[in-house]
């Protein structure tokens, strides 16, 4: 129990208001990385992949590989 407290409270700190969510980068960004990445593997790749196309993505994935190229994490929940 004590375990699954401290991840909880890790994941909650990590995920906090500057960071990334899962949903918000399969909901902008999943067409255009089944565009311009497919086939390409999840996280680092895909993020390079999308990158390299950012004057082709559409205008709400450019501002989220922007924000991924600053450094911002992606939070896996949405707490």
């Amino acid at each position: 129990m004590r375990f699954v407290v401290i991840v909880i409270s890790t994941v909650a700190f990590v995920s906090g208001a500057q960071a990334v969510s899962l949903a918000q980068v399969i909901r902008d960004c999943g067409s255009d990385s089944k565009t311009f990445c497919k086939g390409v593997g999840y996280g680092k790749p895909m993020q390079s992949c999308l990158s390299g196309h950012k004057t082709n993505l559409k205008p709400a994935c450019r501002a989220i590989v922007a924000r991924l190229e600053k450094g911002e994490p992606v939070r896996l929940l949405g707490w």
